[in-house]
C-alpha cells in the first residue's frame, strides 16, 4: 500500500540530497534568506500591530497569504508530479487502478506541503516570540493547519480541471475560493473544509484525462513543429513553443497589468497607508519613487529572471542532447535568448498601466528603467543558467539571483534618478548606459559559452568547420 507515494518521497529526498552535494553552497545561501525571509515576515507583522498607520495587517491576512501560497505550490507540484509527468505513463499502464496511483500521487503532494508547513510555521513561530507578538497559539495554529490542509486540496483539484478537456468543471473550486477572497474570514474556510475534500475525492476521479489530454496536445505540438529551420531559430520557436504551451505568456502579461495598477496605486497613496503621520514629513516624498522601483523589480523577477533560468534548467532529461549536439555554444544560447523577447512584450503592460498614476511625462524614464533592468537580469541570469543547466535547483537560484539583482538594480535606480533629476539633457547618457548594457551582455554570451563548454565537451560546430 501507498508504493507510489514511497517511491515518489524517496526519490525526491535522493534528488534533494543529490543537488546539496552539488550545490552545498547555494543551499547554505537559499537557507540563510529563508529564514532571514521568515522573521523579515515576523517582523513586518510586528510593525503593523504596534504601528499607528492606515494599514493593518491582521491574523487573517497573514491567513490567507499562506492559504493562497499553498494553493498555488500544491498545485504546481501535482502539476510536475502528474499531469506533465512523462514516467506517470509507465505507472499508469501498470495493472494497478489508475484511481489508486493517482491518489498516491496526490498523498505525495499533501505530505511534502505539510512538512514544508511545519518547517516554515515553527521558524516564523520562533520569530514571533523573538519579536514578542502574543498569539493564541493552539486554537490559532489549528486553524493555520486546517486552512493548510484545504489549500493542498483546492490546489491539487485546480490543476487537474484546469488541465481537463472540460474546464468548466474548474468553476466550483473558483467560486468557492472567490468567496474566501470576498469574505477572508478563516472560520469560512474551515466550515467549507468538507467542501475541499469532496472536491478533491472528485477531480481523482478524473485526473487520467488531464494527463492524457497534455499528452495528446504535445504530441499535436510536436508535429507542427516539424519544420526545416536555421539553428537560432529553430530554438527560439523551441523556447517560444514551451512558453506558449505553459502559458506563460497570458501568466507575464497579467502580472505586468497587475503590479502596474498595484505599483501605481501605491505610488499615490502608499505614504499614507503605511507611513504613520509624524513621519510622513520625513520618508513621504521617498515611498513614491520606491514603489515604482519595487513595481519594476517585480516584472522583471517574474517575466525576465523567471524564464530566463528556466530556459536551461528545463533540460535535465535533455542534458545529454545539449553535450553532443555539432552547433556552437553561443548559437545555443542566443537561440534561447531571443525567445526573451517575447517575455519583454508581456511585460510591457506594465508602463501605460503605471502612467495612469504617475502621469505621461515620465513614460520616457519608466519605458528606460523598465530596458535598463530587463537587461541587467538577463546578463546576471545567463551565466547563472548555464552553470546550472539540467538542475532542478530554479527555486534557489531565482532567490540568489533576486537578491543579486535587487543590489544592482538599486545602484541603478539611484544613479539614474540623479541623471534624470540633474542633467539637462539625460536621455543622453541614459543611452549610453543601455549601449553599455548590450556589450556587457554581449560579454555574458560568451562567458556563458564557456562555461557551458565545461559542462559540454563536446561541442562541434559543422557548419561552421
Amino acid at each position: 500500500m501507498f508504493e507510489t507515494t514511497k517511491i515518489l518521497l524517496i526519490n525526491n529526498t535522493r534528488g534533494l540530497i543529490s543537488k546539496i552535494k552539488e550545490t552545498p553552497i547555494l543551499y547554505i545561501f537559499f537557507t540563510i534568506m529563508i529564514i532571514s525571509t521568515i522573521f523579515m515576515f515576523g517582523f513586518v507583522t510586528l510593525y503593523f500591530q504596534i504601528v499607528e498607520t492606515n494599514f493593518k495587517l491582521k491574523i487573517q491576512d497573514v491567513f490567507f497569504m499562506i492559504f493562497l501560497a499553498f494553493l498555488v505550490k500544491s498545485s504546481v507540484d501535482f502539476y510536475n508530479l502528474f499531469v506533465k509527468s512523462q514516467e506517470v505513463t509507465y505507472a499508469l499502464s501498470t495493472p494497478v487502478t489508475h484511481k489508486k496511483t493517482i491518489t498516491e500521487i496526490f498523498f505525495t503532494v499533501f505530505i511534502t506541503n505539510i512538512v514544508i508547513w511545519f518547517s516554515f510555521s515553527t521558524l516564523y513561530i520562533i520569530g514571533l516570540i523573538i519579536f514578542r507578538i502574543n498569539i493564541n497559539y493552539p486554537d490559532l495554529y489549528l486553524f493555520f493547519i486546517l486552512g493548510v490542509i484545504s489549500a493542498i486540496c483546492l490546489g491539487c483539484s485546480i490543476c487537474i480541471n484546469f488541465f481537463s478537456r472540460l474546464r468548466i468543471r474548474i468553476l466550483p473550486m473558483i467560486i468557492l475560493v472567490v468567496f474566501y477572497l470576498y469574505f477572508l474570514d478563516p472560520l469560512f474556510v474551515l466550515i467549507t473544509l468538507p467542501l475541499a475534500f469532496l472536491h478533491i475525492f472528485w477531480s481523482l476521479k478524473h485526473a487520467d484525462e488531464s494527463h492524457h489530454n497534455i499528452r495528446r496536445k504535445e504530441r499535436i505540438n510536436n508535429i507542427s513543429q516539424n519544420k526545416t529551420r536555421g539553428i537560432i531559430r529553430a530554438i527560439f520557436y523551441k523556447e517560444i513553443t514551451i512558453l506558449w504551451r505553459d502559458r506563460l505568456l497570458a501568466s507575464f502579461v497579467s502580472t505586468s497589468v497587475f503590479t502596474g495598477l498595484a505599483a501605481g496605486y501605491l505610488y499615490l497613496y502608499g505614504d499614507e497607508l503605511f507611513i504613520p503621520e509624524s513621519l510622513r514629513a520625513l520618508y513621504g516624498e521617498f515611498l513614491p519613487s520606491l514603489f515604482i522601483f519595487i513595481g519594476i523589480f517585480i516584472v522583471v523577477i517574474y517575466t525576465a529572471v523567471f524564464p530566463s533560468l528556466i530556459l536551461f534548467l528545463n533540460e535535465e532529461k535533455t542534458l545529454w542532447i545539449i553535450r553532443h549536439i555539432p552547433i556552437k555554444n553561443e548559437k545555443l544560447i542566443l537561440g534561447k535568448i531571443s525567445s526573451l523577447i517575447l517575455c519583454f512584450i508581456a511585460g510591457i503592460p506594465f508602463i501605460p498601466f503605471m502612467l495612469i498614476f504617475v502621469g505621461i511625462e515620465n513614460l520616457l524614464y519608466l519605458s528606460w528603467f523598465l530596458v535598463f533592468a530587463y537587461l541587467a537580469s538577463v546578463i546576471i541570469t545567463l551565466p547563472i543558467g548555464v552553470k546550472y543547466v539540467g538542475k532542478k535547483s530554479d527555486i534557489m537560484l531565482l532567490y540568489s539571483v533576486t537578491m543579486l539583482l535587487l543590489f544592482v538594480l538599486g545602484i541603478g535606480s539611484f544613479i539614474s534618478i540623479y541623471i534624470w533629476n540633474n542633467l539637462p539633457y539625460p536621455i543622453i547618457p541614459s543611452i549610453l548606459i543601455i549601449i553599455l548594457e548590450f556589450l556587457a551582455l554581449y560579454i555574458s554570451v560568451k562567458i556563458s559559452g564557456k562555461i557551458l563548454t565545461i559542462r559540454k565537451p563536446m561541442s562541434l560546430d559543422l557548419n561552421n568547420p
